[in-house]
Formats: C-alpha cells, sequence, structure tokens
C-alpha cells in the first residue's frame, strides 16, 4: 500500500479509537467532533484512495461497520440523556407546583395541574380530618385517622413506608378509598404513598394516589425515587399550609366564643360591599349588644358571663347563612354582615335573632339557679355606596342604642317591628325601632 494511503488508514483508525473511547467515557461533546472528524476522513479514503486489493476494501468497511455503531451508540446515549433530561424537568415542574401552593383550598387545583402535567388518568389525595379538620377542601378524600390506619393494613412491611404499593389495582382491598373513585376499577395500574407529618414521622397525615388504565404503567420494578421525593415534598407543604392556616385563624378569631373577630370582618367586609355594590345588591348590617349581660356578670361571676356569651355565639353563628359575616367586636357587642339581604329580609332576621336570645335560659346555660335573662338591642344599617365599612358600623351602632333606649334596659317585644327611616340620614340607612 502507498505510503498516503497508509497515512489515511491509520489516521482513521485512530479516529475510530478516540470514538469509542469517548463513547464508553459518556464524553458527548467530545464524542460529537471525533465523529464529524471521522465522517470527513471516510469520505476521503472512499473518494481519493484506490483500493489495492479486496482486503484494503474489507478493511474499510469494517471500519465503516464500526463508525455506523459508534454513531448509533451516540445516537442511543443522547436519546437517553434526552428522556432523563425530560423526565427531570417534569418532576421539577410538579414540585414547583406543589410548592407554589401556599394554602390548603389551592390543592384541589394542584393536583389538577399535575395531573395535566404528569399524563395521569387519576390522582387523588385523602387526608386525616381529625388533624386537618375542616380545612381539607371539596375534591380531596377524607376519613379519620384510626380509617386511613385500618386501611394501610393491607401493606407491608411497614404502613409508615413512603411506599406502600406499585403495581396491578386488583391486588388492593378497595382501590376506591385511595383513588377517590365511586367503584373500584376492574383493571389497570396504580401507586399508593403515604403522606408522613414532617415533625412527626411515625405520623401518617394522609395519602396520595395514582391510577391509570395501563397495566404496566405503575409496575413493581420500576425506580420510585422521584415519586418518594414528592411525596415528601407534598407532606411538607400540607402540613406549612396547616400552620399557616391555624396561624390566620388565631389573628382573625375569637379566642373565647371561636368566631371570627374584628378583624376577619375589615378583611373580608370590604370585597362583599364592592361586589354587592357592582351588582346593585342590598347589604345590612347588624350591630348587637346584649341587655341583662352585666347583671350575669356581676350576680354569677365573670365565668357564667364567659358561658353566656358562648352560647349566645352558637344560637347566632346557627342562624346565619355561609356567606354572611358574624363577628365579635369585643365584650357583649356582636356584628352580623347580610348580603343580599332586603328591608323584608332583615326585619325577619332580626325578628328571630329576638327570639333566639331571649330563649336561652340562663340557669340551665350555667348550671346555676338563677331568675336573670337576658335579650338584645339590635341595631341595622343599610349600606350605602360608596360608604365605608366604618361609617355603616357607626350608623348601626347608633341605630342599637336609639333600640336600647326603647328597651329601657329590659326584654321588650318588638318581635314584628319594621325598619323606618332612620330620621338623621332620611333615605341614606335603615334602623330598627
Amino acid at each position: 500500500m502507498p505510503r498516503g494511503q497508509n497515512t489515511l488508514l491509520t489516521e482513521l483508525k485512530s479516529l475510530v479509537s478516540a470514538i469509542e473511547t469517548s463513547a464508553r467515557a459518556g464524553k458527548s461533546v467530545a464524542l460529537k467532533a471525533h465523529l464529524k472528524e471521522l465522517v470527513a476522513w471516510a469520505r476521503q479514503l472512499i473518494l481519493r484512495v484506490p483500493l489495492a486489493s479486496s482486503a484494503q476494501a474489507q478493511e474499510v468497511e469494517g471500519l465503516k461497520r464500526r463508525l455506523r455503531a459508534s454513531k448509533t451508540s451516540f445516537d442511543s446515549m443522547i436519546s437517553a440523556y434526552k428522556a432523563i433530561l425530560d423526565a427531570f424537568e417534569t418532576f421539577r415542574g410538579t414540585v414547583d407546583l406543589v410548592q407554589q401552593t401556599k394554602r390548603l383550598e389551592e390543592l384541589p387545583a394542584t393536583l389538577d395541574s399535575i395531573r395535566e402535567l404528569r399524563k395521569l388518568h387519576t390522582l387523588h389525595v385523602v387526608l386525616d380530618h381529625d388533624l386537618f379538620e375542616r380545612r381539607i377542601p371539596k375534591g380531596v378524600g377524607r376519613a379519620s385517622a384510626a380509617t386511613i390506619r385500618e386501611r394501610l393494613k393491607q401493606f407491608s412491611p411497614s404502613p409508615h413506608a413512603p411506599r406502600l404499593f406499585l403495581g396491578e389495582v386488583g391486588q388492593i382491598e378497595k382501590p376506591g378509598f385511595f383513588l377517590g373513585l365511586e367503584q373500584d376499577p376492574p383493571t389497570g395500574s396504580c401507586f399508593i404513598f403515604a403522606l408522613g407529618h414532617k415533625y412527626v414521622h411515625s405520623k401518617i397525615i394522609g395519602v396520595v394516589a395514582a391510577y391509570d388504565p395501563e397495566p404496566t404503567r405503575y409496575a413493581p420494578e420500576k425506580a420510585t425515587d422521584f415519586l418518594s421525593h414528592f411525596c415528601d415534598i407534598l407532606a411538607c407543604t400540607l402540613i406549612t399550609a396547616l400552620e399557616h392556616a391555624q396561624l390566620e385563624e388565631l389573628t382573625v378569631r375569637d379566642a373565647l366564643t371561636g368566631v371570627n373577630n374584628r378583624t376577619y370582618l375589615e378583611r373580608h367586609a370590604g370585597r362583599i360591599l364592592d361586589f354587592a355594590a357592582r351588582k346593585k345588591l342590598p347589604v345590612h348590617l347588624l350591630f348587637i349588644d346584649l341587655n341583662g349581660f352585666k347583671a350575669v356578670n356581676d350576680t354569677l361571676g365573670h365565668e357564667a358571663g364567659d358561658v353566656i356569651l358562648v352560647e349566645v355565639a352558637r344560637s347566632i353563628k346557627a342562624m346565619i347563612r355561609k356567606y354572611d359575616i358574624f363577628v365579635r367586636l369585643g365584650g357583649d357587642e356582636f356584628v352580623i354582615l347580610l348580603p343580599g339581604t332586603d328591608e323584608d329580609m332583615t326585619r325577619t332576621f332580626v325578628a328571630r335573632l329576638r327570639r333566639t336570645l331571649t330563649d336561652i335560659d340562663v340557669s340551665r346555660v350555667c348550671s346555676l339557679d338563677t331568675n336573670l335573662r337576658i335579650s338584645a338591642s339590635v341595631g341595622a344599617a343599610l349600606h350605602q355606596p360608596p360608604q365605608s365599612l366604618e361609617s355603616l358600623i357607626k350608623a348601626a351602632d347608633l341605630h342599637m342604642y336609639e333600640d336600647k333606649t326603647l328597651s329601657k334596659d329590659g326584654p321588650v317585644d318588638r318581635h314584628h317591628a319594621s325598619i323606618a327611616n332612620n330620621s338623621h340620614s332620611p333615605g341614606k340607612d335603615r334602623a330598627i325601632p
């Protein structure tokens, strides 16, 4: 073989060897560069070097095969890298969605977004309602801690392990409980993971589960590192959201009666008043002050007074609608905001309110022998946009004092009283005489 031809072949062999070394080492950048260089050398060899014998032709064909094999290996490696990168990006997007959840009421929307991102057929969370109580939003499963523990007994080695189950749904007893389905799916696969408390590792706060009709999607042999990490983050996020809710409730909740306080009214009333103004809906505010409460405190003691306040708050709370705002301002003063309530509805409500509070049996509630009774003076004011909340409260407070004067410090039957124009501001707000 001529010297120039031998040189080309030697250099070509060297490049092929370099490609193989780069592929084995996983150096994708170097491998890509060597491949391009090798293609150029191969073209030179084919176009410029006359083959002297069949042996030389076979050698070149061997080099071509090695080149094709190296390229195939490179393509496979690139595909694998891309798949890993795509999976990581999807996982990161999932984690971002979870970590953006600040309130428990946002959880259903978060689960919907994750379901869409991960292309999941079903994704469901069941939470311990003994822990989360009334804060569990609609669309999220709830069960007592005892029920969750009982349902988890079917899994091994331990119900405290994050991974409880991965496999065919038919192997699970009552899978609908975990998946939020009314009927148990006949076929398919699912995963079930426990959500542990971030402070008490032995405590399970709930379960997250996903289902797919494809039997192999959640096969037992599949890696679950991402799933375990996702469940840990979800559990921590849920406990953090619960803590935030509890702290927020402390700032807006009256410690004695358990109803909301003035801070809550100031935070939320503006939104209701603005909406009502846009929709031209009436909104009445009631200012309530108890009659006879001072006598209860002075005669029976402050502990009995506290019991009466709790009973009053409980009685009023049972009367209001879900979207009404009921707060204790302090002492024996309460406020109710009634959106979408006209004069007749307000008059009817006030009459029922007076009867309810007058019917409270002080002796029974306080477990004391007494003839003391309580009643309520009520002032009502109709919101007149753009009237401020503070102005509305003052107007209702003024009417309450007018009502108290009429009562002469004792219960008076005004159950059928009507709402009349306020003599101080005709047409601006209404009072209950």
